[in-house]
């Protein structure tokens, strides 16, 4: 809490604290299957569509249209909001689901495969890590992706069907489109 005086009266203002945290895994559909299925037991989440103010309560992210695949070649754009189920959703002042409207919550930018040699990483990310649900959410998923991951390259988890596939697979970091050069070498 912080005090502040304005027009000669001492004023009580909240201060709102936000720290982030995130890391990225690339995985297959199937590894992320493993993952979010082991998650989703031990974690009673619901997931909804960022950016949308109708999006539907979904409570398996693998059951998904597309779940371990990248439409779009970017590792932006398949974004959820994942909440505890006894929470409530808050919109922000255009009636849309994201983040900063929900202090609870985490946020997972799913990546996958992208036409049939290319893969994007999946993004865990949280501007609440300061909350201790938001907290509790985003370490259980962490340390179940770091029980999965068999290799860490330059801060990207891999998990086992990608890295076993590493000779046919591009692991790329910003976009299908980008450059080679910036895409992980293992």
């Amino acid at each position: 809490m912080i005090w502040k005086l304005s027009s000669r009266k001492l004023e009580v203002v909240r201060v709102i604290k936000m720290i982030s945290r995130s890391f990225r895994v690339f995985g297959t559909k199937k590894d992320l299957e493993n993952i979010f299925n082991e998650f989703q037991k031990n974690n009673i989440v619901n997931y909804y569509r960022c950016g949308k103010s109708d999006s539907n309560k979904i409570t398996d992210i693998t059951k998904t249209d597309n779940f371990g695949f990248s439409l779009n070649g970017s590792h932006i754009g398949n974004q959820y909001l994942v909440i505890k189920s006894d929470k409530i959703v808050r919109l922000d002042n255009y009636k849309h689901i994201n983040q900063k409207s929900n202090e609870t919550s985490i946020v997972i930018d799913l990546g996958g495969l992208y036409a049939e040699n290319t893969i994007l990483p999946t993004t865990v990310s949280t501007i609440w890590y300061d909350n201790e649900s938001s907290k509790k959410i985003y370490n259980n998923l962490k340390s179940i992706i770091k029980r999965y991951s068999v290799s860490m390259i330059n801060g990207y988890m891999i998990l086992k069907n990608a890295y076993d596939k590493k000779e046919q697979l591009r692991f790329v970091t910003i976009s299908a489109q980008s450059p080679k050069e910036y895409d992980l070498k293992l």
